[in-house]
């Protein structure tokens, strides 16, 4: 049988029950990490306490005991030998309205799954809508909300495609709708910056240290569609598949093999 850890417990996950009050399930009132377990250790585990740290003060949600998070993380992965987990932080059960106990504990629920292995390349689809707004809580942390990327992930699957390419409110590119994107012209690599609402992510912090350390070039960049389509290459990034090239956008094609692209995939295997 599968288990959970929910606030504090061992439970099996076809019998953990939520309260139907909780504000997570209600209005999208908390935030989650995911986290790619492996070798018996959470990878970027301090990247991701400290980004749902920064989201939970921002809500004014009390954290979890980290200890026991953790622990609770590796005890469900046992035996898995790469693994997913799923960190979530609700305010909890404090019903529908519009106010809230501030600085409580909340609902804490931990889960694994078996990391499956990452797809050699991915198609993207561009999106005119739903767009982000870099003022959003959701362009900054992340949260529970997500009704506006799984949309965007419906919209490019419709299109064919394999994910989203969002923009942002002033229609430059954004993210893809699951992870950080990026782009490379001639030896230098570009990634949208906070102006373009894209999200703070785990997986482009690691690949920002691991470019400084090796001496590639690493911008933010502004870009409309039309300059990201012109690019060399692309690929996308996050916390459980690391780096994966982009094949082609709305049928364009890129270079899945680009040497920078090549390297860059070994040094963020090997980031911490």
């Amino acid at each position: 049988m599968t288990q959970v850890w929910l606030n504090g417990r061992f439970e099996e996950a076809d019998t953990a029950r939520l309260s139907v009050s909780d504000r997570g399930f209600l209005l999208g009132d908390g935030a989650f990490e995911t986290i790619r377990l492996e070798n018996g250790r959470l990878r970027r585990w301090a990247r991701h306490r400290a980004r749902l740290t920064r989201a939970l003060e921002v809500l004014e949600i009390a954290p979890p005991d980290w200890t026991g998070v953790q622990a609770a993380a590796l005890h469900l992965a046992a035996g898995m030998p790469e693994a997913v987990i799923r960190l979530t932080v609700s305010r909890g059960p404090h019903g529908a309205g519009m106010t809230a106990p501030s600085g409580e504990e909340g609902t804490v629920l931990v889960t694994a799954r078996t990391r499956l292995a990452p797809p050699d390349s991915v198609t993207l689809a561009l999106v005119d809508a739903p767009r982000r707004e870099p003022s959003s809580l959701a362009s900054l942390h992340k949260l529970t909300q997500y009704a506006d990327m799984l949309h965007a992930r419906r919209l490019a699957m419709a299109a064919d495609a394999d994910m989203a390419l969002v923009l942002a409110s002033d229609g430059t590119v954004s993210c893809a709708d699951s992870a950080t994107v990026f782009w490379i012209r001639g030896e230098t690599v570009f990634t949208p910056g906070a102006q373009s609402a894209a999200l703070p992510g785990t997986a482009l912090a690691a690949i920002d240290q691991a470019c400084e350390d090796a001496g590639i070039a690493l911008e933010r960049a502004a870009v409309k569609p039309k300059a990201f389509a012109q690019a060399d290459a692309a690929f996308i990034a996050n916390a459980v598949m690391g780096i994966v090239p982009v094949s082609a956008l709305d049928g364009q094609a890129f270079d899945a093999t680009h040497p920078l692209l090549v390297r860059l995939k070994a040094l963020e295997r090997a980031a911490d």
